[in-house]
């Protein structure tokens, strides 16, 4: 019984592995399918394969790729709209916009950080640090990024020929002291 459980626990992590978006998050249930698959090892009597497979398996290989998925480019995006008190889920779940921004930069491997803010533009704009920062008004979408970043080019030629019913307003920021845009 505890076989059979141990078992299904590792066919749905590895479904779970190969369909998640993130590379981090992959990467950490691969550390939990290596894990468990040590326990099974230990079930079926292979305690030394047990032990190498934690070790090796689930915690240097994880790591290792942890440590080198930090050079993989997050990309942080600051979202705002003019209605402050509107539930940040339905945003979410209603804006195509954002799931193909979001699709698109997974697409050319990054990884989107988006960071919903109640914060007005100006003050994003002025004090944190972002990758685009966007405002999204009832009738258009104003997107601020760096002038100098080359994905600003290939999102501007995405938007225009994906999303060119919106009003989209794209600004490109100089680089600041408190801006890495």
């Amino acid at each position: 019984m505890t076989e059979n459980i141990f078992l299904i626990a590792l066919v749905i992590m590895a479904i779970i592995a190969l369909n998640t978006k993130k590379l981090r998050r992959a990467v950490v249930y691969l550390g939990v399918f290596s894990l468990i698959s040590s326990f099974v090892y230990l079930l079926y009597g292979a305690p030394d394969v047990a032990i190498a497979e934690a070790i090796i398996g689930s915690t240097i290989t994880t790591v290792l790729y942890l440590v080198a998925l930090r050079k993989y480019k997050v990309f942080s995006i600051y979202y705002t709209n003019d209605s402050h008190f509107q539930d940040i889920r339905l945003v979410k779940s209603k804006s195509p916009f954002l799931y193909n921004l979001e699709t698109f930069l997974i697409k050319r491997e990054m990884e989107p950080q988006i960071i919903y803010s109640r914060e007005p533009i100006e003050t994003i704009l002025a004090q944190e640090k972002f990758d685009l920062a966007i405002h999204h008004t009832d009738d258009d979408i104003w997107i601020y990024g760096c002038a100098e970043d080359y994905q600003i080019d290939a999102l501007e030629d995405y938007l225009l020929s994906n999303h060119g019913d919106l009003n989209i307003h794209l600004t490109r920021c100089e680089e600041g002291a408190d801006n890495e845009s």
